[in-house]
């Protein structure tokens, strides 16, 4: 009987369900529309499964969607700007230490390094040979004579200054009225490069906000060739080329000068910047994720960037391990002072034991373990907010021949602050420029004698290209939102399953639960019914037995 009732409510739901087939597989009394029905409903669930499996693979290996804009209204930010000369040696040499007399000492002791290393079981095969030419190639170099030299470099003896002349301009392109001088840029300390100069547009105390500023122009003087033979050294993270190296970074963030670009004496560039603010998705979106970091965590007082984070990590292990801090990567602000370079042979305060230390030093960076080194790259992750700019250079000769007397009689030969006649170096060497301009010169000056200021300035102009920041944002390609929708689609399109599907199943298992119930009840109704006549029957049969013997 529970069978029966149970066969009866499944049939009624196959007779009325809004799943497609089935209502028509169970109604249709012809063998073929059966069948074809059958077959029908087993083809589309095959089918759907297989797309809802396709479906959840995709969406568990959480894809993203990048959207690009331009954020329009929202005003532009200047970025800082690093300017270094590639010549350390253009401003002149300090008087303690001459790079000559550093390349011959070192040249020197080139036999005691190897002793050295041998001595102290460090190297002793031929397999090292190339690690200990490695370690003599970074000491006998000019990036080896520059961190053992003072951090506080003496004033230069050219002029006019590198900074020759500086001007910023607004959003209408016009010079705004903030005055732009070489006081505004602060000199930076480099292992590489020895002293670099750093535009921080956020502190200008002149400019009310930086999103004031669209543009920046610089002359710049890289004083005269140097023509001191030094050893070349093929590297990726600094640059023997003439000219000056520039970092356009973060408002607040230190230059990354490896990954800058350089530009020649004699040419004027053009920097056009582009900002753009990148959001990234945090894990599982990201495989490594993402940090809300601010700040540096090895250097406080700086802004996060992940690549300078994994560096000054590394500086940091190499530190604890050896005792210095390498020159091969940026260099913290906390050491720069107090910590010395690995490789620091230290001269002018020099002792065996110090040079040994720092020989030692040096080799234990070149060899630090990459193991420690990967960590740094797990825990210094990208940012998931930060503004990057993009920096797009074109360069043309420059200056004209016809502008190179008014540019001389600008920046060198002013009435008030004539350079040439301060400075008789500099006088010597622009004597051609005297001569052309001087009213009774008694020799012709060809202008192709004139190349002085073509081998020394050249100007750079950076310009944000675009009228409004752009956005670059990470968003999850499938949304809990979108998965409904896919899956409700998909359920519709191949059975038209809906949400009144799932109340129709609801409804089945209570029906079939109230026939079970229903029939439990009838069940003990029944036994108890019977029980209730057996107890009666018994109780008359006893009255009367004692009835019977109540009357014998």
């Amino acid at each position: 009987m529970v069978i029966e009732a149970l066969k009866s409510e499944l049939l009624k739901y196959g007779e009325n369900t809004s799943i497609r087939g089935i209502p028509k597989f169970f109604k249709s009394k012809d063998i073929f529309l059966k069948v074809l029905w059958l077959v029908f409903f087993i083809t589309c669930t095959a089918v759907l499964i297989y797309l809802l499996i396709t479906l959840f693979n995709k969406f568990y290996t959480w894809p993203v969607t990048t959207k690009y804009g331009e954020k329009v209204g929202q005003p532009l930010t200047f970025p800082d700007i690093t300017i270094c000369n590639l010549d350390p040696l253009a401003e002149g040499e300090p008087d303690y230490l001459k790079i000559n007399e550093y390349l011959t000492y070192v040249e020197n002791y080139k036999q005691d390094i190897l002793n050295y290393l041998e001595n102290a079981n460090i190297t002793g095969d031929d397999s090292s040979f190339a690690e200990v030419r490695n370690m003599f190639d970074e000491i006998f170099s000019v990036s080896g004579y520059i961190i053992n030299l003072k951090k506080t470099r003496p004033e230069s003896n050219d002029c006019p200054n590198f900074i020759v002349d500086c001007s910023f301009f607004g959003y209408n392109w016009f010079q705004t009225d903030a005055i732009c001088t070489a006081e505004n840029f602060t000199k930076r300390w480099n292992a590489n490069y020895y002293t670099c100069y750093t535009l921080k547009t956020s502190s200008l105390l002149n400019i009310s906000s930086s999103n004031n500023i669209r543009g920046l122009s610089l002359i710049l003087n890289l004083g005269p060739p140097s023509l001191i033979q030094v050893p070349y050294k093929s590297s990726l993270t600094n640059s023997q080329a003439r000219g000056v190296q520039v970092s356009v970074h973060s408002p607040g963030t230190s230059p990354d000068l490896k990954r800058g670009f350089n530009v020649a004496p004699g040419t004027e560039n053009i920097v056009e910047i582009v900002q753009t603010e990148r959001s990234r998705l945090d894990k599982p979106h990201n495989r490594l994720g993402c940090t809300n970091e601010r700040n540096m965590l090895f250097s406080p007082t700086e802004k996060y960037t992940s690549d300078l984070c994994v560096e000054y990590c590394i500086q940091e292990l190499i530190n604890k391990t050896c005792g210095c801090v390498t020159h091969l990567l940026s260099v913290p602000e906390k050491y720069i002072s107090d910590t010395d370079l690995c490789g620091n042979l230290t001269i002018y305060e020099y002792s065996d034991n110090r040079t040994d230390r720092a020989v030692f030093g040096l080799y234990c960076s070149l060899n630090n373990s990459d193991e420690d080194k990967a960590s740094c790259f797990e825990n210094c992750l990208m940012p998931c907010m930060e503004i990057k700019y993009d920096s797009f250079v074109t360069s043309a000769s420059w200056p004209q021949p016809s502008v190179q007397i008014n540019l001389f009689r600008e920046y060198f030969d002013r009435d008030n602050d004539s350079c040439v006649e301060k400075n008789p170096k500099v006088k010597e060497r622009y004597i051609n420029y005297l001569k052309f301009m001087s009213e009774d010169r008694t020799e012709d000056v060809p202008l192709s004698s004139l190349t002085q200021i073509q081998e020394s300035l050249l100007a750079i102009k950076f310009v944000m290209k675009q009228n409004f920041p752009y956005y670059q944002s990470e968003n999850p390609a499938y949304t809990w939102d979108v998965m409904i929708g896919t899956v409700g689609g998909m359920l519709s399109l191949w059975l038209g399953i809906t949400a009144a599907s799932g109340v129709e199943i609801i409804e089945l298992v209570y029906l079939l639960f109230k026939c079970c119930w229903n029939n439990k009840k009838s069940s003990t109704d029944f036994n108890t019914n019977n029980n209730k006549v057996n107890n009666q029957q018994s109780s008359n049969g006893i009255s009367s037995e004692n009835h019977l013997q109540t009357r014998i």
